[in-house]
């Protein structure tokens, strides 16, 4: 069976001024609570570094947290 030849290299960090190698990739309205800065506008999906993604989640962590006490309700 022939597997899809999917573009195998890894994303860029979206984060102005960073060149590293992507770790994770979130949703645009996810990341804008932080104060991260990102290369360009219009983006979907924003793509975050290993030593960003730390920095996003230190920075949302209050939010994560109220809106999984909010989706227990549901």
């Amino acid at each position: 069976m022939a597997l899809a030849n999917h573009d195998r290299s890894k994303p860029v960090c979206d984060v102005d001024g960073c060149n590293c190698e992507s770790e994770r990739s979130f949703n645009i309205k996810q990341v804008s609570r932080s104060s991260l800065s990102l290369k360009s506008e219009g983006l979907r999906q924003v793509h975050l570094c290993k030593e960003h993604y730390k920095a996003y989640k230190k920075e949302t962590k209050g939010h994560r947290q109220i809106d999984q006490v909010y989706d227990d309700f549901e």
